[in-house]
């Protein structure tokens, strides 16, 4: 966290704390756990945001799922930040951007491609396959829908595979992202 003076106009001196969490791999339990983590210890504590530095290939969609249910109950808002340039937020990824209280691509990242795959690297059929898609695209159409973000291209990064680079994010009309920031 960090315990930086900010003085309101009229009240004494307060720390403001903020927790910066990384992500920097797959998502998987551990990875769940760790945010998960760090979510409560923001709840219990006076801290006014929580922020996941986020670098992911994808995960495991229980623990992306595990992931989101926290980030929606967190007191503190949740900002997940796809940093820094050069970097990804893929599959899994682009699911947690999309659940973000404040979803942050840095210029030069890209987010999307969350159409489900085998966490066993085997073939699935047609018909599991396009079970999960649907499964996967409804859940990444109500989190952008709750977040005012862009409904149908959430759709298509999970039916079609799609991925978007930080400017087509934040330039759909509605965008899927709220800014691009350096940091």
């Amino acid at each position: 966290g960090r315990d930086d003076p900010e003085r309101v106009e009229g009240s004494a001196t307060a720390p403001r704390q903020v927790i910066v969490t990384e992500i920097d791999g797959i998502i998987h339990p551990v990875t769940a756990e760790y945010f998960t983590s760090a979510v409560d210890e923001a709840d219990t504590s006076n801290t006014e945001l929580v922020v996941l530095v986020l670098r992911t290939p994808g995960g495991l969609l229980d623990s992306t799922r595990t992931m989101v249910s926290r980030m929606i109950t967190s007191r503190a808002p949740v900002v997940v930040f796809v940093g820094p340039s050069g970097e990804r937020a893929a599959s899994a990824g682009f699911i947690l951007l999309l659940a973000a209280d404040v979803a942050v691509m840095a210029p030069g990242t890209h987010a999307g491609a969350a159409h489900p795959v085998s966490g066993t690297n085997e073939k699935m059929d047609e018909t599991t396959s396009k079970k999960a898609a649907s499964d996967v695209s409804a859940y990444a159409r109500s989190l952008a829908e709750a977040r005012g973000r862009n409904v149908a291209l959430a759709a298509e990064a999970v039916l079609e595979s799609r991925a978007f680079t930080d400017r087509e994010a934040l330039d759909a009309k509605p965008p899927l992202i709220s800014l691009v920031a350096k940091d």
